[in-house]
């Protein structure tokens, strides 16, 4: 069996709901994995924020059960995989944005 893949959803596909609640995936009809409310926050904060990036972490190290609950259940490949060089390319520069807030 070959390893599951982050789900590109996570990086491309926010879904937002008609009352405003945004979630990760378009199959998270029950709001299992919703991150907030546009309501209260603007889109960029939600998906760009410490919970969606925890998320994505968890994701990259194949911890699937430690980002949105409906994560576990899914069929990640509704959203697609996200490729191995885009991962890496993201964490990179995730870790390179957090030691530079480190710095300053």
């Amino acid at each position: 069996m070959s390893r599951r893949p982050p789900c590109a959803g996570l990086w491309n596909t926010p879904m937002v709901h008609v009352d405003g609640d945004v979630t990760t995936c378009c199959l998270d009809e029950h709001l299992e994995n919703k991150i907030g409310n546009l309501r209260t926050h603007s889109l960029a904060r939600l998906w760009h924020g410490e919970l969606m990036n925890r998320w994505r972490i968890a994701h990259i190290e194949g911890r699937f059960a430690d980002s949105g609950p409906l994560c576990t259940r899914c069929n990640w490949r509704s959203a697609g995989a996200l490729p191995d060089e885009k991962a890496q390319s993201w964490l990179d520069a995730f870790r390179a944005r957090a030691k530079r807030r480190r710095r300053d």
